[in-house]
């Protein structure tokens, strides 16, 4: 049984070494798409298209390695999203010599001067495009897609507007490496992209616009200084007490859906979403004047998995979908009735934490807590930051506050 070459074209037949040439030419039968099978039309070899009957492909190259010398020609690295990752699905590796050459998205960041060790790459080839989750992208910085003819670059800008990540840079790369026809086309509006036309094959690089007015760094984590979020009265959730909320939450899964109940300046929501950038967040706020506070700090971080709704919960919840977790921030003296209505809403097994600083609700939420069944647990938080005096430093206290928690139960199913 002979072993099978496969070897990566990179951007063209310039790119192809003379041992993978030798290769070629000893080869008995080539494997390829129609597009690599022309660069090689007149060697009077035996050939095999790609198409997608994949499992009909495999079982001819396993019945024809018996005795002939095949080649598989790939795109750019046969590894990187290529025929080489499904051939060893199925056949196997000893008998598979992968020869790397220049990947797309490799060719496609050397072609506009920017490295590509921090970005991240998506294939959309033979998917469906309207699966991914586009929101993922707003805390990324650089992003590239492998495009196909149906989630192509006009596709790609749609989502984007549809999920309101504007502070990309569009660029369109192609037909890369051919020394005629390849075109580098950028865009910072994308509006008119979907009515654009465009050669195939081509890559789509995102890079994030660089905003003056955006002071935020866009390496964010849990529990950052309450400085970088716009609030009124010193109304937000301070930092410490924040990563303590957030770990009571247990977000374990990316599409969690998560109301945030009394937003406020919505830091723990926003802090929330970079967790979930399947999910969806929900931050509800009944204060008008704080609206804008919640807006502002959302586009600070570009997070578009957050919606905002002005409302005075429960009022309005039977248009949420049911919620995986729940905060609860603010609830004054409605705290029973909005509790009601959230363990009744939260899926089994989903977890509920509420943060008061005032006795009563602390004792209102742990009642109504064990009324619905929950096993309710409670932290008291007393956190107190340095604070420079003449000579030295003191200690300043914030508001004690009770964190409390806990998880739905499973309904038991009833005896037959």
């Amino acid at each position: 049984m002979n072993t099978i070459n496969v070897i990566g074209i990179g951007q063209g037949k310039k790119d192809l070494t003379p041992a993978h040439l030798k290769l070629i030419q000893a080869a008995d039968l080539l494997v390829g798409g129609r597009r690599h099978l022309e660069l090689f039309v007149g060697h009077g070899k035996e050939t095999l298209v790609i198409s997608g009957a994949i499992e009909h492909l495999i079982d001819q190259i396993k019945k024809q390695m018996l005795e002939k010398k095949i080649v598989v020609l790939a795109s750019g690295d046969p590894l990187f999203y290529g025929i080489g990752t499904t051939l060893t699905r199925f056949i196997e590796k000893r008998y598979l010599v992968i020869h790397p050459n220049i990947s797309s998205v490799s060719a496609a960041f050397a072609a506009i001067g920017e490295p590509w060790h921090d970005a991240k790459i998506i294939s959309l080839h033979g998917k469906t495009g309207h699966n991914f989750p586009f929101s993922s992208l707003a805390g990324e910085a650089k992003v590239a897609f492998l495009t196909d003819k149906n989630q192509d670059p006009g596709f790609i800008a749609s989502m984007l507007i549809r999920k309101e990540l504007s502070n990309f840079r569009f660029c369109v790369l192609e037909n890369l490496g051919d020394d005629k026809k390849e075109k580098i086309s950028w865009f910072d509006d994308y509006r008119k992209i979907p009515s654009l036309e465009f050669a195939h094959p081509n890559i789509v690089v995102l890079l994030k616009s660089v905003n003056p007015r955006n002071l935020v760094s866009p390496e964010t984590h849990i529990g950052m200084d309450d400085s970088l979020y716009r609030h009124s009265n010193g109304l937000i959730t301070k930092s410490e007490i924040r990563s303590i909320t957030l770990s009571k939450l247990e977000l374990v899964k990316k599409d969690h859906i998560l109301w945030d109940i009394g937003s406020g300046s919505g830091s723990v929501g926003i802090e929330a979403s970079f967790q979930v950038p399947w999910g969806q967040v929900f931050a509800i706020e009944k204060n008008q004047d704080r609206i804008p506070d919640i807006i502002h700090n959302i586009q600070m971080f570009n997070q578009s998995n957050i919606k905002i709704l002005n409302l005075d919960f429960p009022e309005g919840s039977e248009q949420l979908p049911d919620p995986d977790r729940i905060f609860i921030g603010g609830g004054g003296s409605q705290l029973e009735q909005i509790m009601e209505t959230c363990c009744l809403r939260l899926k089994e097994q989903g977890t509920i934490v509420i943060n008061t600083i005032l006795i009563q609700n602390m004792e209102t939420a742990i009642r109504v807590l064990k009324k619905n069944n929950f096993s309710p647990e409670m932290i008291h938080i007393q956190v107190s930051r340095s604070k420079p005096m003449p000579y030295g430093d003191r200690l300043d206290p914030l508001n004690p506050v009770w964190i409390i928690s806990g998880r739905k139960p499973l309904i038991k199913a009833e005896a037959l």
